[in-house]
């Protein structure tokens, strides 16, 4: 499971389930009738807002925290485990800002680091570099000579990470894999789909990719392993389909219909594309099948069973991951007020 942190998403942002034939078989069904409601997670002193954007196991969070600074905010990566928060901080020579997209049950947190480095017509300039958090702290992770603009997107139970960037082609991104325990650059795997952006890593190793041709205009999903790619079929009225998340053999994404309006899509085990009900988009997927997204006609944070839904979170909170046991995680004001929003999660009672 993964979540690529689209930090556009807004409070409506999240959620989904099983039931659709084809789909990988369903360890728990979504709750039938409950309330999400949200409550605060700690953060250090002196920090003025924060989010949680991955989570792992039961109880994993990562996300980020932010402390005022003049001018502004600086924002430092955290993880939430057992209760208590670990402030990662941010990394040195890439502090500008930064995004956390993936936790593993381990605590290790990988994302990206940006730094500012000029303007162009007024509009400001810099460089992603991928990160990884590792005894407390936040890390660069290796890149082969070539290698820029890269960002971590997943890591994998076991340590293995993968992310992409940009290397021989400026017009299309490439994978990136930091195979666990490898203290050298990363690698470059052999057979994915030219312009592959990673979405998520499944157990038995399968990866995710939504492959992006910015010339053509082009959005195409793909699950590779072992050096093989295949593409998943494009969904019933979309011209372009993506890829948000895979768990469990189960894929969420979403279709973009020729006058560029879009739904939420699930491909199960079959491989069959299915449009899911009243959906604007989706973010995640968990091993239950449960997907997170948000609806169409109220962009209400609303999760599915199969293509049906299941549930819809109420409030103005942002939500952007979801774990396994189905709690879900993002930004929430306290009680009582709209702004800021601190990190929270959403347990079903």
């Amino acid at each position: 499971m993964n979540r690529t942190q689209r930090f556009a998403l807004t409070a409506a942002a999240v959620m989904a389930a099983t039931g659709l034939g084809g789909l990988a078989p369903v360890a728990q069904a979504a709750p039938a009738a409950c309330t999400y409601r949200p409550s605060q997670l700690p953060v250090p002193a002196g920090a003025t807002a924060g989010v949680v954007t991955a989570m792992a196991g039961t109880d994993v969070y990562a996300g980020r925290i932010e402390y005022p600074v003049s001018g502004g905010t600086q924002p430092h990566a955290a993880i939430w485990s057992g209760g208590t928060v670990t402030d990662l901080g941010v990394v040195t020579g890439a502090d500008t800002t930064l995004g956390v997209f993936d936790v593993n049950a381990s605590g290790v947190a990988v994302g990206y680091a940006w730094q500012l480095t000029g303007s162009d017509d007024g509009w400001p300039t810099g460089k992603d570099f991928p990160i990884r958090s590792r005894n407390g702290r936040l890390e660069l992770l290796p890149l082969p000579a070539g290698a820029y603009d890269v960002v971590a997107r997943v890591v994998t139970a076991n340590g293995d990470i993968y992310g992409d960037g940009y290397a021989d082609d400026p017009n299309h991104r490439v994978v990136f894999h930091w195979p666990a325990g490898s203290t050298g650059p990363a690698v470059r795997p052999s057979g994915f789909p030219v312009g592959s952006r990673v979405e998520g890593v499944d157990t038995d190793g399968t990866v995710a990719v939504t492959a992006v041709d910015d010339i053509k205009g082009t959005t195409r999903p793909y699950l590779w392993k072992a050096g093989v790619a295949r593409a998943l079929p494009i969904p019933s009225g979309a011209v372009n389909a993506t890829i948000s998340a895979i768990s469990n053999g189960v894929v969420s994404g979403d279709g973009q219909a020729a006058d560029f309006s879009r739904f939420g899509v699930v491909w199960g085990a079959s491989g069959q594309a299915a449009r899911l009900t009243d959906s604007y988009g989706t973010s995640d997927v968990n091993s239950t099948g449960l997907i997170l997204g948000t609806s169409g006609r109220s962009r209400s944070t609303t999760l599915w069973q199969g293509t049906a839904t299941a549930a819809t979170v109420a409030g103005d909170g942002q939500v952007y991951a979801l774990n396994d046991g189905g709690t879900l995680g993002g930004a929430n004001a306290p009680a009582g007020t709209t702004y800021p929003r601190f990190p929270a999660v959403w347990r079903c009672s």
